[in-house]
């Protein structure tokens, strides 16, 4: 793999939450300079040979990538799979199952709030979500918000949808060795997601990180459109000071949210950029 000067490692296309198709995510990744690009769709790998086609068509380089939904206790932690064999059966079982503990979770949330007096929530959230294995809080948010049940999309959560709100469902749980487990077996580099966004004390991310580690993990996004620039500056020292192979990535779901790709900061010349570490490099 020719040197890279910008890449976005972290995105994510409307075969899970996001609102743009594969195609133009590309488009709006080049015109942002980037070189490297990946698809990290929620638990599911649908989009990749469209992201790939695409970004040959507009001469960007292309990883496959996947994000899977994993959990350390009551915290929820992604693990972004990079460089991995799509058709592996032990990472697609695992997708698999994780997709249809969505769906059934999906259903619950939607006989909630249908007991709270709202009507039509299962049928309006499947005209919203272009693959309904993969319906989340997320659609049932602009679901809300659409129909005046609340006054924007944020609101959908601290009204409803967060844990101990009355449309809330617990989710069946992945451990963070099972996720990293099935990257490696599909000859995939796991790496940390958005490290900043965990709400963890010091010893509880030492001891989530630990078992990340203890796991197979070596890598850990450093820039990302889901850090301040501060925690870039954090995390770029960590990946610094534990030899970590670091990853960057916008976490792009629609315009307005966090950052446009490729806009989420380049990694520092000081770290070890994960890409030197792909199968094609």
């Amino acid at each position: 793999m020719k040197q890279i000067k910008r890449a976005d490692l972290h995105m994510h296309s409307t075969f899970s939450d996001g609102v743009e198709e594969p195609e133009e995510l590309v488009i709006r990744a080049k015109n942002n300079g980037v070189e490297l690009i990946s698809l990290t769709d929620h638990d599911e790998t649908g989009g990749l040979e469209r992201m790939k086609a695409a970004a040959a068509q507009h001469g960007l380089q292309f990883v496959n990538g996947v994000e899977i939904s994993a959990d350390y206790g009551e915290v929820s932690i992604h693990v972004v799979g990079l460089d991995f064999d799509p058709e592996d059966e032990m990472l697609q079982a695992l997708l698999g199952r994780i997709r249809a503990n969505r769906f059934e979770r999906a259903v619950q949330m939607a006989e909630k709030l249908e007991r709270l007096g709202m009507k039509g929530v299962w049928e309006g959230v499947l005209e919203i979500v272009t693959n309904p294995r993969l319906i989340g809080r997320p659609h049932f948010a602009a679901w809300l918000a659409q129909n005046g049940y609340v006054e924007d999309y944020n609101a959908s959560f601290s009204k409803y949808l967060s844990r101990g709100k009355p449309g809330y469902v617990e989710r069946a749980k992945t451990s963070i060795h099972e996720a990293t487990s099935a990257i490696l077996k599909a000859k995939g580099i796991p790496v940390l997601a958005h490290p900043g966004r965990y709400k963890l004390n010091e010893w509880e991310f030492d001891s989530m990180f630990k078992e990340f580690t203890e796991a197979g993990g070596h890598a850990i996004e450093v820039t990302t459109g889901s850090h301040t620039p501060g925690q870039n500056l954090l995390f770029c020292d960590f990946a610094q000071s534990r030899n970590l192979w670091a990853s960057t990535g916008s976490d792009f779901h629609r315009s307005m949210n966090r950052c446009e790709p490729g806009l989420q900061g380049d990694l520092p010349r000081t770290v070890e950029p994960v890409w030197n570490h792909f199968r094609a490099s």
